[in-house]
């Protein structure tokens, strides 16, 4: 196997731990050590949040709301300063970027076109997506419908 076999599953791994699993564990931590440090230990919360069910309640119909809205500040004003800031790291982006412009100039050189298309017709192939190459486009899509 290869070390890119590894490395993907080494990201799947961080997907699912960090996007899911950490975050619902987290969720469910955080909620308790707010009861059993701040609430349980306060005299005027003790009586009426007597029970960690009712706080953690009371606790997720206030916390989901909030955390929505400040989610969504965070999509309508966020996500362009961060697509920003990794359009300028993605270098792939700006190769095949540059590549476009120096062909819509009329620079763009056979070897260059060459090189883009192999890297882009194989990410394609990798993706099952053989129909989106191009001129063997009819061939593709009729060589899947006999499948």
């Amino acid at each position: 196997m290869d070390s890119q076999f590894f490395r993907r599953r080494w990201l799947d791994f961080r997907n699912g731990h960090s996007i899911y699993l950490a975050f619902v564990l987290s969720f469910i931590n955080f909620i308790l050590i707010v009861y059993n440090l701040g609430i349980s230990q306060a005299p005027v919360f003790k009586e009426a949040l007597s029970n960690v069910w009712i706080f953690a309640a009371i606790f997720i119909l206030i916390y989901i709301p909030a955390a929505t809205l400040i989610g969504y500040w965070h999509r309508k004003k966020q996500y362009s300063v961060e697509n920003e800031a990794w359009l300028q790291e993605n270098w792939i982006w700006a190769w095949i970027s540059n590549y476009q412009i120096r062909l819509i100039e009329g620079k763009a050189t056979p070897e260059e076109t060459k090189q883009v298309k192999e890297y882009l017709e194989a990410i394609l192939k990798k993706q099952k997506k053989e129909f989106l190459i191009g001129q063997d486009q009819e061939d593709a899509l009729n060589k899947q419908r006999r499948f």
